[in-house]
Parts: C-alpha cells; sequence; structure tokens
C-alpha cells in the first residue's frame, strides 16, 4: 500500500489485511495454500471505486504446484466471503501463468496488475510482477496493438455498412459496438496504455490525450445511440452513427500521425489483413 493509491482502495486494503487471513486460515481449502501464496487487491476497489455497486476482487496467486493442491480440496477457485456489508471473492492464480501472459501482453491482466495492491507476500512473486507490469509500455508493443485495434476497428465498421442499408439494426449494432471497442483498445494502445477489461476500457480511454481527443466523437456517437440510429430510415451514408464512426477514426489517424506513424495501413487497411491479425503476436512486454 503507498500513496499511488486512492483512500477507498487504501481503507478496503487495511481491513482486508486485517480480515483475509484469519478467513483463509478458517476455510478447508484455503487454509491449505493460502500461507504460501500472495493475496493481492484488484477489480474495481483497487481503482477507488467504492459504491454500492462495486464488490471486493481479492486474488491468491499460488504456484502451480499450490494451485493442483487447492483444486484437490476444491471444486472451484472462487471464493466468496462478506465484510461490512459489500461481496467479495477470492480467486485462486497461477502466478506462473501471470508470468506468461504478461510477457504475451496480456492488456487487461496488465491493467489489472498495474492497479492492484498486495495484501501480503510469501514468495513475492505476485510483488515482482507487479513490477513488470507497471514498466511504461514499449513503442513497439504501442505500435503493435494500435495497428491490431485500429485494423479492427476499420473492419467492423465496415462490416456494419449493408445491415445499416439493409435496416437490420441487430447486426448494425454488434459490428458498431465491435468497432468502437477496438477503437478505444487502440487509443489507449497508441497513448502507451495497456487497457482494462471491457466495463473500464472507456473510463480509462478518457484520461489520456488521444481518449480527450475523440471524446466528443464517442458522447456524439452515445447520442445517435440514445436517439435509436440503428434504426436510421436512410443509406449508411447518411447514417449519423456511421459518420461519428467514421469521425473517431479520423480522429485516431491524425492522433497516429502526429506521433510519427503514418503507415499505408491507414488508409489501405484492407490489405493487411494477415500483418494486423499477427501484429501482436510478435511481440513481448
Amino acid at each position: 500500500m503507498d500513496a499511488q493509491h486512492p483512500p477507498e482502495a487504501t481503507m478496503w486494503a487495511e481491513r482486508l489485511s486485517e480480515f483475509a487471513p484469519g478467513f483463509m486460515a478458517n476455510h478447508p481449502a484455503l487454509s491449505r495454500v493460502c500461507e504460501r501464496g500472495d493475496l493481492v487487491l484488484g477489480g474495481s476497489t483497487s481503482l477507488g471505486v467504492d459504491d454500492e455497486f462495486s464488490d471486493l476482487d481479492l486474488e491468491l496467486a499460488l504456484s502451480d504446484e499450490d494451485v493442483a493442491a487447492f483444486d484437490e480440496a476444491s471444486p472451484t477457485r472462487y471464493i466468496d466471503f462478506t465484510l461490512g456489508g459489500k461481496l467479495g471473492s477470492i480467486m485462486v492464480a497461477s502466478v506462473d501463468g501471470w508470468g506468461v501472459r504478461i510477457d504475451r501482453c496480456d492488456m487487461p491482466l496488465i491493467s489489472e496488475l498495474r492497479n492492484a495492491i498486495v495484501l501480503s507476500e510469501s514468495a513475492g512473486a505476485a510483488g515482482s510482477l507487479i513490477s513488470i507490469a507497471r514498466q511504461p509500455m514499449k513503442r513497439d508493443v504501442s505500435q503493435a496493438f494500435f495497428f491490431y485495434h485500429y485494423f479492427e476497428l476499420r473492419s467492423f465498421h465496415r462490416s456494419g455498412d449493408n445491415p445499416m442499408n439493409r435496416d437490420d439494426g441487430v447486426a448494425a449494432y454488434m459490428n458498431s459496438a465491435q468497432a468502437l471497442a477496438h477503437g478505444l483498445r487502440a487509443c489507449l494502445s497508441l497513448d502507451g496504455e495497456p487497457y482494462p477489461y471491457e466495463k473500464w476500457v472507456w473510463r480509462a480511454a478518457s484520461r489520456t490525450p488521444t481518449g480527450q481527443l475523440i471524446a466528443p466523437a464517442v458522447n456524439r456517437i452515445m447520442d445517435h445511440l440514445a436517439a435509436d440510429a440503428l434504426r436510421f430510415p436512410g443509406p449508411e451514408s447518411e447514417n449519423p452513427l456511421s459518420l461519428e464512426l467514421k469521425g473517431l477514426r479520423n480522429d485516431l489517424v491524425d492522433a497516429a500521425r502526429s506521433k510519427g506513424i503514418d503507415e499505408p495501413w491507414l488508409t489501405r487497411w484492407w490489405e493487411h489483413v494477415n500483418q494486423a491479425r499477427t501484429a501482436t503476436s510478435r511481440v513481448h512486454w
């Protein structure tokens, strides 16, 4: 626990540090392995989100050997509890698996660990991996993930044009939502920020320089969705939702060029499908 964490996170970390050892010691499966594991607070609480909807997400990071021992004693790796009227859980995780996933640039995990709070350590492996996760994103990683997510933004937006022309609201929604999601991940990747799980992507993106650039387009997209633009009775070329997605895409192109990225795939993206979809497999954290 240190000054980088919000006060709400620090408060719950202190309470959980007092509660968790006794809870685990009295649990039939956790008691077998807890003294050899590292206990970590993540999720919304580590971000400082403490409201009636938030819960307490703990992970007990163990060696593969101890994960196997736990599995022999428990049918599930999800153990729930209640503290101060708030629901919580302890998830048993492989610390070795974390290491592999970080090396392979598992962005949601890296984002989660960047904000995590270590409550207790035995081997110290979790703390070491958190330190690795907090290292700055390398340029080749940033560009590879921007390439991939920018390509998918363009691909899903393109796939949504005929559904809009045919007034197929369901297909238009599915493609538009994916286009926006990839656009936000592209934004975070371009700014060197690992992107979190879906429900936190916009919260994270809106705090970056490129996120602030695309925020007006994102807000207008939400306005058009509220106005039922998915059922717009007209061609895709005039659909306000599609036009805003084009605007968001153009903002990303401008942001990329301002950072020295001016590759052919920014415009002729469809010619680079294989390169885009394998780009992230060629880089390591």
